[in-house]
């Protein structure tokens, strides 16, 4: 296997490529307006080093009109469009202009940025016995996508599996190298008003972080779960000296 690392792709301050690539093997075509292979597209991206979160546009005159690329702050905005557009011709067979790239490095007091842009478009749940499913529907620009899960046909169940569902959907709309988990879910009573709560923990190879987002019931309850989870993914909180 011929092994390819570029040596452009180092700059001072970073570290190179960590991802191989294969030039041995001739890379397959991909169909950027199929929502499939799109998503296979923006998780060879995120396998770069300091890549957390991807977002492509395809086009119609040309194969990507748009790429956003979200980063850690350890790796420069060059360093990373040489990477993403290496990884995308020998991975994907994706030529890309440079000039569409856009990268924005997070500080220490953001997270994922795009998660502002997801919205909830529908909550389902069904009960069969003992159990209940639940399947949440978000959008993102113009893509929609669902997720599904599973509980006891409780009260705490039913929080829980709402707000399974909705990293689910998240996680298919979102590409990133981050581990979202659900640490807990649940509904309180604050002042005589019902509020929902997530708690969301954060996992990369840096360590992990616990999130929390909340949602007051003024509709159904599963709205108002899943609204407390993406507030969750989308909080900005204050640390160090800041």
């Amino acid at each position: 296997m011929d092994v390819f690392r570029n040596p452009d792709l180092v700059t001072e301050g970073t570290a190179e490529l960590g991802a191989e690539i294969d030039l041995a093997a001739e890379p397959g075509r991909s169909d950027l307006h199929d929502p499939s292979q799109r998503r296979r597209v923006e998780q060879q991206v995120t396998s770069i080093p300091g890549v957390l979160a991807v977002r492509l546009v395809p086009g119609f005159d040309r194969e990507v009109d748009e790429l956003h690329v979200v980063t850690s702050p350890e790796r420069g905005p060059k360093a990373t469009v040489r990477d993403v557009q290496t990884v995308l011709l020998a991975r994907c067979g994706v030529n890309i202009d440079h000039r569409v790239i856009s990268v924005v490095q997070l500080d220490e007091r953001q997270l994922l940025p795009a998660a502002g842009r997801v919205r909830l478009l529908q909550v389902a749940t069904v009960q069969s016995g003992k159990g209940l499913s639940a399947e949440v529907t978000l959008t993102f620009d113009d893509e929609e996508a669902r997720g599904s899960a599973e509980g006891a046909a409780t009260s705490a169940g039913y929080v829980r599996s709402v707000a399974r569902a909705t990293l689910a959907a998240f996680n298919e709309l979102i590409a990133t190298d981050l581990t979202l988990e659900l640490r807990d879910a649940a509904i309180v009573t604050v002042g005589g008003q019902e509020l929902a709560v997530a708690v969301i923990e954060l996992r990369d190879g840096r360590g992990e972080e616990l999130r929390s987002g909340t949602a007051l019931v003024k509709e159904p309850a599963a709205d108002a779960i899943a609204r407390s989870v993406l507030a969750a993914l989308n909080r900005t909180v204050e640390t160090g000296g800041g």
